[in-house]
């Protein structure tokens, strides 16, 4: 038995159904289907996402905030997405859930409100493990007389953040913000986002998390992490291209939104500028519907996109969290199957841990580069093998210089998630094989 195997963490008779699951996407239906290994640049939508924004064109493609019923119910099919976000990362309601194009423009609004509430002098943390749209934004308060600090990584190619260091920084006093990421997009680390939060806080600071990297691998609950922001990409967790940012109520209110005058000064749509993609809002819902059901066998109906009170938000909450738990687990024993398959691989360096025994603390994302190949060749080779992977420095140069690795050339990564299969994995070390 291979060390993946002794590893997995669920027996076989209640391991995650990942064959289910992929009946559900059209992509993955196909005969000459690839095997889709770049899903963290974004994932394969399930047919719920493609019917729920094909009925809200068809049906509802009003403006919202009309007194007649196609306007209502597109009020109504939001606040009911709303509230399933809500329930799924632990919310204290629907109005902490904000809509926006992406995490990184929803980063930049966020950034712009919180320097409201700073000072020349005060400072604001970032890390180097970070994709760029969580740094840049906070950098360019320094215009502002905000200073930054970095965190920095440890452990060279293991590229890991210390605690430690965070609180010496917030024992030196002044740090108003740490941003820092779930986990990282290139080396698949996941950070101890709750440990870090709490220092935070007992500093007097706030946490921004980006856990758009982190999404699509687990459960979250926003207020037991004890985060103030948490931002996601829908586009990554098997929705449409969109994103959406948690935030504390009572914060999101208290800070200066650059908003139009006629628009609310309160959350969420204080930070909501202009008409939202509603489409793309009610194909959210219709991933959130999918991952709920992921390993049915026949899978519910959903719920109309309009109809979602809050004992019903309640109910689907838990069936996400029970949901994202087993797929969580599966992809714990596919990462060290990943992890495995790479390190094999003859001249292979893995940035990061590289330890498939420590699977846990990952997700199922490997970066990595081949001695004596660009990391564009080795994508290359591994398309010619209908495998889609990626290379380059991922939005991420700070960690690949402070890990030893070229960011001018980058690395190549390869990121699983829970429709991907552990015989696709040794199809994958195959393929690596053959360099």
């Amino acid at each position: 038995m291979s060390h993946s195997e002794a590893a997995s963490p669920l027996a076989a008779d209640t391991a995650f159904r990942a064959d289910r699951a992929r009946r559900r996407f059209a992509a993955l239906r196909r005969s000459d289907a690839p095997h889709f290994f770049d899903n963290a640049a974004g994932a394969q939508v399930p047919d719920e996402v493609v019917a729920a924004m094909r009925e809200h064109l068809e049906h509802r493609n009003v403006q919202r905030g009309g007194r007649y019923d196609r306007s209502r119910a597109v009020d109504a099919m939001i606040l009911a997405t709303r509230r399933r976000l809500a329930a799924c990362l632990g919310a204290e309601g629907p109005e902490e859930i904000i809509f926006g194009l992406n995490a990184t423009s929803l980063t930049r609004i966020a950034a712009e409100a919180v320097r409201s509430k700073l000072r020349p002098g005060d400072r604001v943390v970032v890390t180097r493990l970070d994709h760029e749209a969580n740094v840049g934004p906070w950098l360019r308060l320094e215009r502002h007389g905000i200073e930054p600090r970095w965190w920095n990584v440890r452990g060279d190619a293991d590229a890991r953040l210390d605690l430690d260091d965070l609180e010496t920084m917030l024992r030196e006093g002044g740090v108003r913000l740490v941003a820092l990421p779930y986990a990282s997009n290139i080396s698949g680390r996941i950070v101890d986002v709750a440990a870090a939060a709490t220092l935070a806080r007992a500093h007097g600071a706030w946490t921004y998390v980006d856990a758009v990297h982190y999404g699509p691998h687990g459960p979250i609950d926003a207020r037991a992490v004890g985060a103030d922001f948490l931002v996601f990409s829908g586009y990554k967790i098997f929705g449409p291209h969109m994103g959406f940012l948690w935030g504390r109520r009572e914060l999101l209110d208290s800070l200066d939104a650059v908003r139009e005058h006629f628009i609310p000064a309160t959350a969420p749509y204080a930070y909501e500028g202009g008409t939202q993609n509603f489409e793309a809002i009610a194909g959210m819902a219709g991933a959130l519907h999918y991952l709920a059901t992921a390993e049915a066998d026949a899978p519910p109906p959903p719920p109309p996109a309009e109809s979602c009170d809050e004992a019903g938000a309640a109910a689907f909450g838990a069936a996400f969290h029970r949901s994202m738990a087993r797929i969580r687990a599966y992809e714990i024993d596919l990462a060290a199957r990943l992890v495995r398959a790479v390190a094999s691989t003859p001249g292979a360096t893995i940035l990061g841990d590289a330890d498939p025994g420590r699977a846990d603390g990952r997700v199922p994302t490997v970066s990595f580069t081949v001695r004596g190949r660009q990391p564009a060749a080795v994508v290359d080779h591994l398309a010619s093998h209908g495998m889609h992977a990626r290379d380059g420095h991922m939005y991420a140069p700070q960690l690949l210089r402070a890990a030893g690795f070229d960011p001018d050339s980058g690395v190549a990564r390869v990121s699983l998630c829970h429709y991907n299969t552990p015989a696709e994995v040794e199809r994958l070390g195959q393929a690596l094989h053959t360099l």
